[in-house]
């Protein structure tokens, strides 16, 4: 009997965008980190992103678009998707990484699946008690939104 084998695809995201600094605010922590929280514009909950830099929730390319749209309307470059926690950037159209996204993709998987992630020496993340509730970001899978 043959088994097939399944292709795996592995993203290698770019480790040097130069967005990242300037378009990540540092007030994204003020907002709690709710990856089930729906899009802003079209209340669709299941493939979303949160911008960043306003912190705005958004819907995928593959739902109807929205964070693509916020993108293109406010020029915000960088997301994190709350379908499998990778981070995007627009003006780079690739997915990076970058030592400043560590402790927002820490809340982001504490969020999803209420554990810290296996690896998280010297990171330091605000509680929920120590946040405020408002609007999340942009959202959605392994692919460019």
């Amino acid at each position: 009997m043959q088994v097939a084998s399944q292709a795996r695809y592995t993203v290698k995201r770019r480790t040097n965008c130069p967005h990242i600094q300037d378009h990540v605010s540092p007030d994204w922590a003020k907002v709690t980190i709710d990856v089930s929280k729906p899009c802003t514009v079209c209340n669709d909950a299941s493939e979303n992103w949160r911008c960043l830099e306003c912190q705005g929730v958004y819907c995928s390319r593959y739902i109807k678009g929205h964070a693509a749209e916020h993108n293109q309307d406010t020029s915000h470059p960088i997301s994190v998707s709350f379908s499998d926690l990778s981070t995007w950037c627009y003006a780079c159209d690739d997915y990076v990484t970058d030592p400043l996204l560590k402790p927002i993709e820490i809340a982001l998987h504490l969020s999803k699946f209420g554990t810290m992630p296996s690896v998280t020496e010297g990171i330091e993340i605000a509680s929920e008690e120590n946040t405020t509730a408002g609007g999340e970001g942009t959202s959605g899978s392994s692919s460019k939104v």
